[in-house]
Formats: structure tokens, sequence, C-alpha cells
């Protein structure tokens, strides 16, 4: 049997009302469904219904921890993968963009991998690819790695329409032919990512994670990425079967 792969586009859970927080399960024959999370802190209820007492991944589109260095204002992985989210070295609290959206994540994080051994993240105290089951992605370099062109902005029609494209190319089917949204299609590429992850297709880059128990959060972690035919990048290391 193979794992079933959870995405998770996840939403800023600060601002007055909050939007639930867009999945996508893909199970072993590659059939994805979409579903939704209110995010909880705790993460409870965070495993879709479809992937309940399978073996699965969750990849979650966040940051898992904060940067490691005193001062720093962002991650390793953040600058190797050009993430437009930078993650400080202790919690944003001035407003700019996606602040709302990394104390969640971070928050979120530490608390799955805090709460019992449910939740494995990969690097963290030694733990290998193998027996992870909970990793950090990032959808839009995905796109950029599996699209042979430029796509257009993902928030039009023809953007949304071409990542779908791209989605079914891959082999993957869908309950409807509709279009799903910008979010609902960022969670089936995190799933994608997961899927690689299995298989060995892919890169982590950054440093591995660790706990900050004065500060109660991770600090740095790996952002898998799809593999590429390139030599990888300084703090990237490369995922191969096992």
């Amino acid at each position: 049997m193979g794992r079933y792969c959870i995405g998770l586009d996840l939403s800023d859970p600060t601002v007055k009302k909050p939007r639930p927080c867009d999945a996508a399960v893909i199970d072993p024959l590659l059939h994805c469904t979409f579903d939704r999370w209110n995010y909880k802190e705790d993460g409870s209820g965070i495993v879709p219904s479809r992937a309940l007492g399978r073996s699965f991944i969750l990849a979650i589109d966040g940051p898992q921890g904060l940067a490691g260095e005193p001062g720093a204002t962002m991650r390793i992985s953040e600058r190797l993968v050009n993430a437009p989210g930078h993650t400080p070295y202790a919690l944003p609290t001035d407003g700019r963009p996606y602040t709302g959206l990394i104390t969640g994540s971070v928050k979120l994080f530490h608390r799955l991998v805090m709460n019992g051994s449910r939740f494995r993240l990969l690097g963290l105290e030694g733990i290998v690819p193998t027996d992870a089951n909970l990793i950090e992605v990032f959808p839009g370099s995905a796109w950029k790695r599996i699209s042979e062109q430029p796509l257009p902005p993902k928030r039009t029609l023809d953007g949304r329409r071409a990542r779908f494209e791209l989605l079914q190319s891959l082999d993957l089917t869908f309950d409807s032919s509709d279009l799903p949204t910008v979010d609902q299609l960022d969670a089936a590429m995190a799933a994608w990512v997961g899927m690689a992850f299995t298989r060995g297709e892919v890169t982590f880059e950054g440093r591995a994670p660790e706990f900050d128990a004065a500060t109660g959060a991770v600090r740095e972690g790996y952002v898998v990425q799809l593999a590429e035919l390139r030599e990888p990048d300084e703090g990237a290391n490369l995922v191969v079967p096992v």
C-alpha cells in the first residue's frame, strides 16, 4: 500500500475573519480530492477524513521554524528557494506581508511535533526521509520546475487553467473537471511534492530543524523541492530512494 499525500495551503489565522485552509489528498492511484481545514494551533483535525487510518505524508506550504542565527531576517532555505516570505529569528510583529501566516505556521509545526509521535518532521532529531511524514514545501517553485515555459500569473483564469492542465499531465485525476481555485491548485501541488518525496525525487534545502525550548519553536528546517537536473546549491541535499 502506498502513502496518501496531503498538501495544505495555509491561510493567515490572525486576521479578523480567517478563511479555511485548502487541502488536497492524492491517493496511491493518483486520484486527487480537495478538502478544507479550519486552522487550529494544536493541529486538531488537520488530517482529512480520506487519509485517516492510512500511512500519509503531510506537506505544508508554510514555514516550519524561525531563522537559526540571532539577527537573521530569513532562513537559509528561504534564500535558496527564493521564497517571498522571510522568517526572522523572532516571531514577526511588524505587520509586514506574511507576518500572520509565518506566526501561525511556526506555531502549528511546533505543536504538531510536540504532541506525541504522530507527526515526524524531516530532519528533526535525526528523522530520516523514510521515517518522516511531515515536510515543508513551496509550491511556487514546484510549478516552475514542472512547467517547460513561464506560466501566466496564478490568479488569472489562464494561470489557473495552465496549472490544472499541468497537474493532469502528471496523471492526476479529479472528481470534477471544474477549474480548482488558486489555493486548491497550490494544495494539490504541495501534495504532489509529497508524492515525489515518497519516491525520492526531491531535494531538501536549507539546514536541519532543531528545537528551541526557550522560544517554544522549531528553528530553521528544510524546504522539500522537486529535483531537477542540476548540481545542488550550497545547503541543498538530494534525497535518494532507499
